[in-house]
């Protein structure tokens, strides 16, 4: 089994189906669908591709904010993906808003996907290509459908009273409800910073469960029970042909690397505090720039079992 990570192996496949049952969000584009693919096609082998994923928590009578975003560029010519956690509570720019600064996430609360895509932008001097949202109750979904056994973590004992579990500190296997609240938990001493980490520990532990599922039929044959429970979940603006040429290229091309990093970077921020706002990390912005730059740009170790 190739080694893609599985944020980006389930999403392709979530997207496959969405194709297949015309449940984009946009319609596809009257345009040829041939020449439409052959240009898709081109630019993904000429270019890498970069993706804002969105982790969402909708709730019902209540807007949605971000607990999770993340910059996933796809490059086929270098056989790599990489994934750019940026921290919610980031002091940035937001165009259009009329105090100026505020957390990354309160550009999602404010205008959505495509204001928090030009916010990424203009903030951090990224090109956003796609954009695709999932709702955690779909990441919930995702986990117990090829995880059923569960995925083993440590936790101390502050998480373990957090999430009320009746066990002692060590290594426990989580299922999607406990695993999601593991991911999410921030009341401790690294807050957030603590919680990306997590983000990106179960991100690579469930590609390295998913590898393991695919290699037998019973764990191929997940697939579309996986699909069909967690499809509602998943939005992008990718066209149909697009989500096709793309699903077909990582899944038949192996990747060689994958790599993480978090922004702020380590000494590339000061706690702060906002009247309107409250705690948010106020960045050294040539220093974390710098370092995306660096990330996306040059060749990186392979360092998917960080």
């Amino acid at each position: 089994m190739k080694k893609v990570i599985i944020l980006n192996l389930i999403i392709i496949s979530f997207l496959l189906l969405s194709a297949c049952n015309n449940r984009m969000l946009h319609k596809n584009d009257t345009k040829n669908p041939v020449s439409m693919e052959e240009s898709f096609k081109k630019k993904l082998n000429e270019q890498p591709i970069n993706f804002l994923l969105l982790g969402i928590d909708t709730r019902e009578g209540e807007k949605s904010r971000t607990d999770s975003i993340i910059v996933s560029q796809y490059d086929s010519q270098n056989r790599s993906i990489k994934l750019a956690s940026i921290m919610r509570d980031s002091l940035v720019k937001i165009p259009g808003y009329n105090r100026v600064y505020h957390k990354l996430n309160h550009a999602y609360y404010l205008g959505g996907e495509e204001l928090l895509k030009k916010t990424v932008e203009q903030n951090f001097g990224l090109n956003i290509d796609y954009i695709i949202t999932i709702d955690f109750k779909g990441f919930v979904k995702v986990v117990d459908t090829i995880a059923p056994e569960g995925i083993k973590v440590n936790l101390n004992k502050t998480i373990i009273d957090d999430m009320d579990l009746d066990v002692t500190p060590g290594e426990h296997k989580l299922h999607g409800e406990q695993l999601l609240k593991y991911v999410r938990f921030r009341h401790d001493a690294r807050s957030d910073f603590g919680r990306v980490e997590r983000q990106q520990e179960i991100l690579l532990k469930m590609k390295d469960t998913f590898q393991k599922e695919m290699n037998s039929l019973d764990g191929f044959a997940k697939i579309p029970s996986l699909l069909d429970s967690s499809l509602k979940y998943v939005n992008t603006d990718l066209k149909t042909n697009e989500v096709l040429t793309l699903a077909s290229t990582i899944f038949l091309q192996r990747i060689d690397t994958i790599d993480t990093i978090r922004i702020p970077v380590k000494h590339g921020f000061t706690n702060r505090t906002v009247p309107y706002a409250g705690a948010v990390l106020q960045l050294d912005y040539k220093k974390n720039i710098r370092a995306l730059n660096q990330f996306f740009s040059e060749p990186q170790p392979v360092n998917d079992h960080r």
